[in-house]
């Protein structure tokens, strides 16, 4: 009786653990049982499914390219808030202050040039207004003899915008000239 069920119970263990189920073993026919004692075959080991093949290696998938690296900004550069660069220069003469002298002296002219006109009453309104005038035009003679160059600067600043100084010299200064501006006074740079 086990020789009969040895196949059937192999045949399950091997298919529930194989890979493919194989087809049943028949049993020898009868006939075959009453011959003589022979050893029993062995039944033949059920072939082995051959290993599937293996599967090729997958293809690098291409890396995405890296995200481009935003360059860092250069370092800020320190901008001197008073430099810049002259840009314009103008020149204008400025009047000086009258002492009053230019005013007696030009009275004093004014005097003996009007008192050359005219006769009796006439002669006295001649001087006082030839001394009049004489005053008036000492005065401004006196202030133009006094008055001076100045120059208006316009300098473009490095941190932006213009500023306009007035100095009474430019000291070696011109358009082009690399400056700073301290207390409305031009320093070289």
């Amino acid at each position: 009786m086990y020789k009969k069920l040895l196949p059937a119970l192999l045949l399950a263990a091997l298919t529930a653990c194989g890979p493919a189920p194989q087809p049943p073993v028949e049993a020898a026919p009868a006939a075959a049982a009453e011959e003589p004692a022979a050893p029993a075959a062995a039944p033949a080991p059920a072939p082995v499914a051959e290993a599937p093949a293996p599967r090729p290696a997958p293809k690098p998938r291409p890396r995405p390219a890296p995200a481009p690296v935003a360059e860092a900004p250069p370092p800020a550069v320190q901008v001197c808030q008073d430099c810049g660069t002259i840009t314009a220069v103008r020149d204008e003469r400025v009047q000086g202050e009258a002492t009053g002298l230019g005013a007696l002296g030009g009275a004093a002219a004014g005097g003996v040039a009007g008192s050359q006109f005219g006769k009796k009453s006439g002669k006295v309104l001649a001087t006082i207004g030839g001394a009049v005038l004489g005053g008036l035009a000492g005065r401004e003679v006196e202030k133009r003899a006094r008055g001076e160059w100045v120059h208006h600067v316009t300098v473009a600043m490095d941190a932006g915008g213009s500023q306009t100084v007035t100095v009474p010299r430019l000291e070696g200064l011109g358009v082009g000239s690399k400056v700073r501006v301290a207390d409305g006074n031009l320093i070289p740079n």
